[in-house]
């Protein structure tokens, strides 16, 4: 026993079988094509926007170069100017004492260099204080710190004066950088 079917279209059924087969098959070309490549334009604009992350921290950078670069100028200004008027770091130092008050209390003040590097030499200063109030130490270490003349403390050491209750002696060393092609300022 054969089977057989036979199946009677017309033409009109036809017409709508083939529309149907071509749309099936559009259907699964784009299925084939369209899907992988919108994965593509995806992973596309997720490497556009890293990039766009990545130039837009660069511009940071560039930005905060940029301002390194002002302010080492400004520095090596400073510090030009500080040579040219003749610069010495323990008159400095004796003059800062003087306007906080302490001058008298000064037990010694000795100068020091030490090279740096290739461009600058350190000088430096050491001293002695004794019998200040708190107050004039902050007042002293206010100046050091907030001078336009580049100086930087190194070391301080505080205690409670002996003899005088409420007091402090004090050990410090101030430090700035002159640069060494210039002529020697300290």
């Amino acid at each position: 026993m054969r089977w057989s079917f036979r199946i009677q279209v017309g033409p009109r059924d036809r017409k709508a079988l083939i529309l149907g087969a071509v749309l099936l098959v559009a259907a699964l070309v784009a299925a084939a094509w369209i899907s992988p490549t919108l994965r593509e334009i995806g992973r596309l604009n997720r490497a556009i926007e890293r990039q766009q992350e990545r130039y837009r921290e660069l511009l940071r950078l560039h930005e905060e170069f940029l301002s390194v670069g002002r302010r080492e100028a400004l520095a090596r200004k400073r510090l030009r100017d500080r040579l040219l008027e003749g610069f010495s770091i323990p008159s400095v130092i004796e003059g800062m004492a003087r306007e906080s008050g302490i001058q008298e209390q000064v037990q010694y003040l000795k100068p020091g260099q030490a090279p740096h590097s290739d461009l600058y030499r350190e000088v430096s200063v050491s001293l002695k204080v004794s019998g200040i109030s708190p107050q004039q130490l902050v007042d002293f270490l206010y100046r050091i710190e907030s001078s336009e003349r580049l100086l930087r403390i190194r070391s301080l050491q505080i205690r409670s004066a002996s003899k005088e209750p409420g007091r402090l002696d004090i050990t410090l060393t101030v430090f700035t950088l002159v640069p060494v092609d210039e002529k020697k300022g300290s």
